[in-house]
């Protein structure tokens, strides 16, 4: 099939780099809709008029711009322009923009150039990354024409760096952000800071505008007082509260960072950039870390307490030296069994029925019915369990010695429960004893009585009713599950 002739028009509309069309008088002849799009005007509005009429610069850019454009059309060759600022259209408030340009001779069949064709990038965003302040004047420019090829090189790989550079920013694990002007607009966020952010979309938004829960905290003033002085401030292990969005609860984080002035070539503070990360974690382990170390502290000295108080009793009530040794290590083994389960557990804690369960699993039998534990899972902190583990250590070696372990047909069962005590959760729990020995008040209060009507009610506000029936003793006792140190 013949091929159809190529429709030039449509193929210079579709290209995706703004593109302008000159006569050798500058004159606007064609200009394609890339170029359109990015000055956000009309074929009708600039056809037929000089390009400096439609599209003004001044001073060093109208200089580099036309000298640029003259040695296209006199001489010939391609000319590159580099870096150029100049005010696009497009922007309401007139602000000067970042460009790279080159001009194109276009001859006739005679070698004559008839047209001069100006392609435009612009690299505002990306020159804004590397932080390029000002642009060299028209007279310096000169002095950095470089051979076409040159240039295009020169240009294409800074380009590139710009780019890498920016990639490297946006994928940083640090977060970063740059805040420009007095008001500290966001004008370049990481991904890290967005994420520190909640996603939040920050750039074009004022700090005070787009951090809105920052208002009350000191930040703010922070930022504005490094833009007036222009002093670096360094934050360690600073905490801030964030909201992931504006119906959600703060959440409290804790960053390094370092803010530091960005300058001008005058020494004028044009922006902020910000640096750092986010040690929420390693700063909440070290709080939990010191809290873990104030807990064995106050263990330490609670546990040196209880070795002396039962040091001290059980040498009181003993008959014999071989009495007390039995009595003390019986003693000091189940406080030390106690705080070994304690301390595999993390929260420092443990099960009532697995205090029952170490002191009465050693006399349980096969089928199950010499020691019966029945009641729901009752986790109890340290503070609590210390002392009820003494406890039930004592009524186990009574029942061993004279109680319902004494003999074969008897049986112990302990049943507990949860219940609502003044207004705050208690253990109860009854302890029954059948088919033992007889069963007769003592008639003198040894280690096990002292320590279920003193000690549990001082230390643990535990309320302990014993009845020392002839069928076996029974013991009732409720126990607070909150307590104060």
């Amino acid at each position: 099939m013949p091929r159809a002739e190529p429709d030039f028009e449509a193929v210079f509309n579709s290209l995706p780099t703004p593109h302008l069309l000159m006569d050798r008088d500058f004159t606007i002849v064609a200009l394609n809709q890339a170029f359109l799009n990015c000055a956000r005007t009309s074929r009708e509005a600039v056809v037929g008029k000089n390009i400096f009429a439609v599209f003004p610069a001044v001073q060093d850019s109208r200089a580099i711009l036309q000298h640029s454009l003259e040695r296209a059309r006199d001489e010939g060759s391609t000319d590159v322009v580099p870096l150029v600022s100049y005010k696009c259209p497009r922007d309401g408030r007139g602000e000067e923009h970042l460009w790279t340009c080159s001009h194109i001779p276009i001859h006739a069949k005679d070698g004559q150039v008839v047209y001069v064709l100006k392609t435009a990038q612009e690299i505002s965003e990306l020159a804004s990354t590397m932080g390029f302040e000002g642009l060299p004047s028209a007279s310096r420019m000169e002095e950095y024409r470089l051979p076409q090829a040159n240039l295009q090189v020169l240009n294409q790989t800074l380009l590139a760096t710009i780019q890498h550079l920016r990639r490297l920013v946006m994928q940083a694990p640090s977060f970063m952000c740059i805040l420009r002007g007095p008001d500290l607009v966001f004008e370049l966020v990481n991904i890290a800071f967005s994420m520190l952010a909640g996603g939040r979309d920050l750039v074009g938004k004022t700090f005070r505008e787009a951090l809105p829960e920052f208002e009350n905290q000191e930040y703010p003033r922070i930022l504005e007082n490094i833009f007036r002085t222009g002093e670096v401030h360094v934050g360690r292990k600073t905490r801030i509260l964030l909201q992931d969005s504006s119906d959600s609860e703060m959440e409290e984080h804790f960053i390094d960072f370092v803010a530091q002035p960005i300058m001008d070539a005058n020494g004028e503070v044009t922006g902020i950039f910000i640096e750092g990360n986010d040690v929420t974690d390693h700063v909440k382990t070290e709080q939990r870390q010191a809290l873990l170390i104030r807990e064995l502290h106050h263990r330490v000295r609670n546990t040196l307490a209880t070795v002396q108080g039962i040091l001290t009793t059980t040498a009181n009530m003993a008959r014999s030296i071989e009495e007390f040794q039995e009595a003390f290590s019986g003693r000091i083994a189940a406080l030390a069994k106690t705080h070994a389960i304690m301390t595999d557990q993390l929260h420092q804690s443990i099960s009532f029925q697995q205090l029952l369960s170490q002191e009465l699993g050693p006399y349980t039998d096969d089928q199950g019915l010499r020691i019966r534990l029945s009641g729901p899972k009752v986790e109890l902190p340290s503070q609590i369990a210390v002392p009820l583990g003494m406890a039930v250590h004592e009524l186990t070696t009574n029942a061993v010695r004279h109680g319902a372990l004494a003999r074969d047909e008897g049986r112990i069962e302990v049943g507990w429960d949860l219940v609502e005590k003044d207004g705050e959760r208690a253990l109860m729990c009854e302890w029954s004893e059948y088919a033992g020995a007889p069963v007769a008040p003592p008639s003198r209060d040894g280690f096990g009585s002292m320590l279920l009507k003193r000690v549990l009610s001082q230390q643990i506000r535990a309320d302990v009713k014993v009845d020392f029936a002839p069928a076996g003793l029974k013991l009732r006792m409720s126990v607070p599950l909150q307590i104060g140190r």
